[in-house]
């Protein structure tokens, strides 16, 4: 790494393919030399990453209820939270989770990078996978926070009558046209089987698919026949499991009971 150092614009080339979260902690590249730390600075202010830090330079504007809002700041912010979205949503998801205090503010903040439809949906999924491969924000967390946009955003896509928990949100997501299509677009495939793990905890006397007829009806619209059929077979192994053992299924908790509950 050392013998990059002479070259500063390359050294910051290189720094731009490294993870935004190794170039802002002190004890990463930024330890190896003086060089570098110039190089993550740039790639954090001049380069690759230069709109997720003006995004997070927008911060108190995100955070605030206020009434009023000047319409240019209005604009610069909506224009921020585009770019930074169409490059890297995972870790604009990030920092909505870490930064963004409630549902509210979270969801406005959503309205001005997605569409208020299933396909808006499956946006947001597949800009989350990043923070649960991090495990920075539980699954229960992430089907409550899909659940409380789609009832925000996409008024009517539930039961009339319907409460805000995991046992509605579980039932309804679990198709094609919800979380089936954006899992599939996922490259952790590992992941999105633990994702439906947990809905199917959430079965109830009015629920109760086979998982490998779920897992089958989930994936049919993937493009990759390989990855449906690893997907398929992963949650075909648990039916086998739990037809052989009824009590396996009492293994899978939510990872949160508390979280249960909005």
């Amino acid at each position: 790494m050392r013998d990059l150092e002479g070259d500063l614009s390359l050294l910051q080339r290189v720094a731009e393919f490294l993870p935004i979260e190794q170039l802002e902690k002190s004890h990463t590249v930024k330890a190896v030399s003086r060089a570098w730390r110039t190089a993550a600075r740039r790639a954090l202010t001049r380069g690759r990453w230069k709109p997720l830090r003006t995004l997070e330079g927008c911060r108190e504007l995100i955070c605030s209820d206020a009434s009023y809002v000047d319409p240019e700041a209005r604009r610069a912010l909506k224009r921020a939270a585009q770019e930074a979205w169409a490059l890297y949503p995972g870790e604009v998801m990030l920092f909505l989770l870490d930064c963004v205090p409630t549902y509210l503010l979270k969801f406005k903040f959503l309205s001005l990078v997605v569409e208020s439809s299933k396909q808006g949906f499956g946006s947001i999924v597949v800009a989350l996978e990043k923070s649960l491969q991090l495990e920075r924000h539980h699954i229960n967390a992430t089907l409550l926070l899909l659940g409380h946009w789609v009832r925000q955003a996409m008024p009517g896509s539930f039961p009339p009558g319907s409460s805000n928990n995991l046992y509605v949100f579980s039932e309804c997501f679990a198709t094609s046209d919800w979380l089936g299509d954006a899992l599939g677009r996922w490259a952790d495939l590992a992941l999105a089987v633990k994702v439906v793990n947990v809905m199917i905890w959430f079965r109830s006397e009015v629920w109760l698919p086979r998982l490998d007829d779920l897992a089958r009806s989930m994936s049919v619209n993937w493009a990759d026949s390989g990855k449906r059929a690893r997907f398929v077979a992963l949650l075909a192994e648990r039916q086998a499991q739990e037809d052989a053992d009824p009590f396996y299924a009492t293994l899978y908790l939510p990872e949160s009971p508390a979280e249960t509950i909005a």
